[in-house]
């Protein structure tokens, strides 16, 4: 008989992280980037429609540490 567990696993995150030549969104643990645009905004867009519902999205500036941080829903 299956037991199921009340152990929920950590949420995978999105980053939007700068690069030399614009912006990149990186899921975390990744060794590349998914994408690479020029602009922030439109780097923050690419990655809400790229994270899979239950991943945080977290927006870096340009120095590295965190602008923003998203929480993924609650799934129901």
């Amino acid at each position: 008989m299956a037991v199921k567990s009340s152990v929920r696993t950590p949420a995978k995150r999105v980053h939007v992280i700068s690069r030399k030549n614009g912006w990149a969104v990186k899921l975390e643990g990744a060794s590349r980037a998914s994408r690479v645009y020029n602009k922030k905004e439109s780097a923050v867009e690419g990655a809400k429609k790229m994270a899979p519902k239950g991943h945080d999205i977290v927006v870096h500036k340009k120095d590295g540490t965190i602008q923003k941080w998203e929480k993924a829903k609650a799934k129901k």
